[in-house]
């Protein structure tokens, strides 16, 4: 079958039109370190293909390790405070703690208080990643049970314990506080949850977060201060009192600035035709009808 130079001139001018506008109309596809090209365009050469990826993993890089970090810190603390539940041994923390005021209460408080954290803090880490986040039913449920340790049993032990606190009143006061900072936070959070005020709720577990994780940076903090030889009564302020503060600092920066990425990063966009864009597409987000559709197919 021959063809005419005009037909071959329509037909390559068709088929060229076509490639264009699968081009233009193909949307990237998601990849685990964010959006990438299609597969025909993607160059990893190229610096606006790789420069989205990059910046996304380095951004999770600090989240990352540092819920690793405290997760590892969490599980030697664990492993450390094994000892406190040998009713037939004192451990020497212990030892150099007695005698104490109402000494029962004391010590039923001190593995309360090492039992809750030993669960409630990896959970609390746990609820924070992004694979819980994703399924709302184990998030919430997960969360339920976490909150409810926290404050029923972490808090109340941690302000028995705090009375008794070496450092004297100076630490007593940042114990206080810090317990006053995590209730709250589980309180406002669950408020929020229940709102469906998800940033709201984000920041309020951040700062439960970092209020728990004062127990394994204050560790290091003393260990490092021993190890220079800083007098333990200084050290034991500090080691306390500058977590307690920069947790609290560091949460309302980064829950209310913006990433630094932000403003320079510009994913692949997508053109569409103008036949796509109809009133009603304009008019009505995506959003909108996505969800109603998802919750009756629940």
């Amino acid at each position: 079958m021959r063809f005419s130079q005009q037909q071959i001139l329509r037909l390559n001018r068709s088929d060229s039109g076509r490639r264009a506008g699968l081009e233009r109309a193909e949307p990237p596809f998601r990849s685990h370190g964010g959006w990438l090209p299609t597969a025909e365009g993607a160059n990893l050469f190229v610096a606006r293909y790789v420069k989205p990826n990059v910046q996304r993993f380095i951004g999770h890089l600090g989240r990352r390790g540092f819920l690793v970090t405290m997760l590892v810190g969490s599980a030697m603390i664990t492993a450390m405070s094994v000892a406190y539940f040998d009713f037939e041994t004192v451990p020497p923390f212990v030892v150099e703690k007695l005698p104490v005021r109402f000494e029962a209460l004391w010590l039923a408080s001190l593995r309360i208080h090492v039992a809750a954290a030993a669960v409630a803090f990896p959970l609390c880490l746990a609820l924070m990643t992004r694979m819980l986040q994703r399924r709302a039913a184990w998030h919430r449920w997960l969360g339920r049970v976490t909150g409810a340790l926290v404050l029923f049993a972490l808090v109340p032990s941690g302000i028995v314990l705090a009375f008794d606190a070496k450092g004297g009143r100076v630490v007593t006061a940042g114990f206080l506080l810090s317990a006053a900072i995590v209730a709250g936070a589980v309180v406002l959070g669950v408020r929020a949850a229940r709102r469906r005020e998800l940033p709201a709720h984000a920041r309020a577990m951040q700062h439960v977060v970092g209020q728990m994780s004062v127990a394994v940076v204050s560790r290091a903090m003393i260990l490092g201060f021993d190890s220079v030889g800083v007098d333990p009564s200084i050290a034991y302020v500090a080691a306390l009192w500058i977590p307690v503060l920069a947790s609290v600092a560091i949460v309302e920066f980064l829950t209310r600035r913006p990433r630094f990425w932000n403003r320079n990063l510009r994913l692949p966009s997508v053109e569409r035709s103008p036949r796509a864009l109809t009133p009603l597409a304009v008019a009505v987000p995506a959003g909108a009808v996505a969800r109603p559709v998802a919750r009756l197919g629940r």
